[in-house]
């Protein structure tokens, strides 16, 4: 086990402070304790395939249990290893699937109203896409719309639709004209992605307005679709995932932030399909992939679905909702 100066003091309380990201090369991206170990060394892609240019293993944190890979990529190796099919930059769902996400959009504009006290509302989400995802949003919800998004062709795509959408990273960007005017900040499926989470919940709490919220998704291991599946667990998408946290070192992170009113709970979703197809990619089975997904992903699906019901009834999901208000005062 390596030992390092291990968690440093609350980030929030120091404005200097707040923007250094953890020391050392095993340092934990979540909780920034240096008490890590070797967990797994087989770290394949089994959805694209893709083959990164160095090896990398996951290490697990014994102070927060969240587990992230070593070493870290630098952001300048992110982009390839998001393929051109990369499903979520082509969204062509079936029929079972495009009617889910419709219910999803529903629900998410029925959420942020509650979150939201006037309107028009003001949303920036991290990791745009092509921001099909606000049309749909707006067709229940009073909202504008903002973003940034990695890839520059994806976001000149949110562009044409008519949203001021920047090209880059969060914690990268330059946010003038954007500090201190969002109700919401959103990062759905995004901070397991990015080398630095930490410095992309301060500028997301640097975007909001007194009292607005950050709000997420994102996998979590402390869940029972982790355990059962072990190495195919749907929640690693490696290379792409670079740290996926526990509960209590998520809640921590927010909490060192300057983030209050914290809540995680599971989120209805479908991941352990992907578990499912995962298991049988690895056990040798090599189908034609169609944006990440096999010609069976539908039965996949179906067959999921009362699992992840149940996980989502007793709290276990795979899928973690988070939340945390920025202080009014």
């Amino acid at each position: 086990m390596k030992t390092s100066p291990g968690d440093r003091a609350r980030p929030d309380l120091d404005p200097e402070a707040r923007h250094t990201p953890p020391s050392g090369p095993g340092s934990c991206p979540i909780c920034g304790s240096g008490q890590t170990w070797l967990y797994r060394d087989d770290v394949v892609d089994l959805e694209y395939f893709v083959v990164p240019p160095r090896a990398f293993t996951v290490e697990k944190c014994a102070s927060c249990d969240s587990e992230f890979l070593i070493p870290r990529p630098t952001e300048e190796e992110l982009p390839p290893f998001y393929p051109s099919d990369y499903h979520a930059y082509n969204e062509n769902h079936g029929g079972l699937a495009r009617l889910l996400v419709q219910v999803r959009a529903r629900v998410r504009a029925r959420f942020y109203g509650q979150l939201i006290p006037h309107r028009p509302g003001h949303l920036f989400d991290v990791g745009t896409g092509d921001c099909r995802h606000f049309d749909e949003l707006r067709r229940f919800l009073d909202l504008e719309c903002a973003g940034i998004e990695i890839q520059p062709d994806v976001a000149a795509k949110g562009r044409a639709r008519g949203y001021d959408v920047l090209d880059g990273t969060l914690e990268a960007a330059d946010l003038t004209g954007h500090l201190g005017t969002y109700d919401v900040v959103s990062m759905n499926h995004v901070l397991e992605h990015v080398v630095q989470p930490r410095v992309m919940l301060e500028r997301s709490f640097d975007l909001l307005r007194p009292g607005g919220y950050v709000i997420g998704q994102l996998p979590t291991v402390s869940s029972w679709e982790h355990a059962i599946f072990g190495h195919n667990w749907g929640g690693y998408h490696f290379p792409r995932h670079l740290q996926i946290p526990s509960r209590r070192g998520l809640s921590g992170l927010l909490s060192q932030v300057g983030f209050e009113e914290i809540t995680i709970r599971s989120a209805p979703h479908i991941q352990t399909t992907i578990s499912l197809q995962n298991t049988l990619v690895r056990r040798g089975w090599r189908p034609t992939m169609h944006n990440g997904k096999t010609p069976i992903y539908s039965e996949l699906l179906c067959a999921a679905l009362p699992y992840e019901s149940v996980a989502w009834l007793f709290d276990q999901g795979g899928i973690i909702d988070f939340r945390g208000r920025k202080p009014s005062g």
